[in-house]
């Protein structure tokens, strides 16, 4: 509470976290905690969240002597999302990845009436029965069934991420540590369409906009109706300083940053997040540093702060991600099945099949699970979801007790054992053994997307 000058500060409470204290010895002699580094320990690195919790003098002092610590814990060191006043050491190195988006509170009424657009926004909202409240911590511990539907509304955004669940800096605890934060619902009726979470930078005067939690049947511009709404309770308190967060990879970033951008699209849209923060006109952007040891590569350090996100090795990480089935990898099997499909159609028979019907029915089946595939990106439904990770579970038996039964015997006998057709076959049958689990997670997903708030559980991945 008396250093907390960054939006990444608040984050040292975070569940998961590690702590480094720096103790120096005062002028009386007395031991005293000089600053604090929250950070996560991937195993081979310590990844700060953040500048060091100090004030503005000693911040660079504690972050050479936690870098001292983690290199003779064998560790190397990055402090990730820092405002830069690390850069001033010679011993580090910084590299931009991303702006933060600043408001003084007090000036928002003014911008908004000069911001024709966000009226439109916050008007549909309204019209549409959407209204918003604070809340506080004695009425959530007072009302459960609250809760509990707000939990249900966290449950739902983190089923529509593409992504497995990530940690450090982007943990999405809104109910946690409730005592210090700042709450803020959207409703329709009795029921919760949205929830914003705010935390504290007290040595601003401040409050980050840390989660901003939307159920994808909300209205359109129930998120400005939620942040309109947040900011004019702030300029009533005489909040100077506010901000949505980092919105990564946004600004001048290296061109490899930038080309990371790009590809990751499916599954992250870096530029509608900045787009979204953008379009409620900050009165400014503060660039947003990864800083490190200058004997250290960039990319490595890089690397260390994804594997902190990740919480676990990278490549468990893209497995989990995988088996969560997400809308890009569908889209993927989607496309996927229509070359395949094709060539289906046109290979002979024999020896593939053991009959004309088998053969037939094989075309229909993927043609059938090609429309299904693609009914279920239009309408998502849980029961078509399920219906289609059983067929294709089904369809990987069958596959592979024909592969094992007839088609293998028959290419032997037939003397058609070339190498390119042991490749079909082993596509034939490694194709649905891997769309299977893809399919059973997107099914988890949409039950948990369609869940309802007494089933729902906030730990729920």
């Amino acid at each position: 509470m008396q250093h907390g000058r960054t939006s990444t500060a608040f984050q040292a409470l975070a569940d998961g976290m590690s702590h480094w204290f720096d103790r120096q010895y005062s002028a009386e002699n007395v031991m005293a905690d000089v600053g604090v580094v929250a950070f996560a320990d991937t195993g081979r690195a310590w990844v700060a969240a953040g500048e060091p919790i100090a004030s503005a003098d000693d911040a660079i002092v504690v972050a050479e002597r936690f870098a001292g610590a983690a290199t003779v814990r064998g560790r190397r060191v990055a402090f990730f999302a820092t405002e830069g006043i690390l850069a001033a050491s010679p011993r580090f190195h910084r590299t931009l990845i991303g702006e933060q988006p600043v408001w003084d509170p007090r000036a928002w009424d003014d911008k908004v009436r000069r911001h024709r657009s966000m009226r439109e926004q916050l008007r549909r909202a309204r019209a549409k029965g959407v209204r918003v409240r604070a809340l506080t911590s004695v009425e959530l511990e007072e009302n459960p069934r609250l809760r509990n539907a707000l939990d249900a509304v966290v449950v739902r955004w983190l089923a529509g991420r593409p992504m497995a669940r990530m940690g450090f800096l982007v943990e999405v605890d809104p109910l946690r540590s409730l005592e210090h934060r700042q709450l803020f619902v959207a409703t329709r009726g009795d029921e919760p369409l949205a929830l914003l979470s705010l935390a504290p930078v007290p040595a601003r005067n401040g409050w980050l906009f840390e989660h901003v939690l939307r159920e994808a049947r909300a209205p359109n511009g129930t998120a400005e109706l939620l942040i309109d709404h947040a900011m004019r309770e702030l300029a009533g308190q005489q909040v100077s300083w506010a901000s949505l967060g980092l919105a990564p990879l946004a600004g001048n970033v290296d061109h490899w940053l930038r080309a990371v951008r790009t590809l990751s699209r499916p599954f992250f849209n870096f530029h509608g997040l900045s787009a979204f923060k953008r379009k409620l006109r900050p009165d400014a952007w503060a660039p947003i540093y990864l800083v490190y040891p200058r004997e250290q590569r960039g990319v490595r350090a890089l690397l260390d702060g994804l594997r902190a996100f990740a919480g676990r090795p990278l490549l468990r990480f893209v497995l989990l991600t995988a088996l969560r089935g997400p809308p890009p990898l569908l889209r993927a099997l989607e496309l996927l099945l229509v070359p395949w499909t094709i060539a289906l159609a046109f290979v002979p028979t024999a020896p593939w099949f053991p009959s004309g019907f088998v053969h037939g029915a094989w075309i229909l089946f993927d043609a059938a699970l090609l429309l299904a595939l693609r009914w279920l990106r239009m309408r998502p439904d849980p029961r078509l979801a399920v219906a289609i990770a059983g067929a294709v579970s089904v369809d990987a038996l069958l596959t592979m007790l024909q592969a094992v039964t007839w088609t293998v015997p028959s290419m032997q006998a037939s003397g058609r054992a070339t190498s390119l057709a042991w490749i079909a076959v082993i596509i034939a049958v490694a194709g649905p053994l891997i769309a299977a689990p893809i399919l059973w997670g997107a099914a988890r997903r949409h039950a948990q997307l369609w869940q309802r708030p007494s089933r729902a559980r906030p730990d729920a991945r």
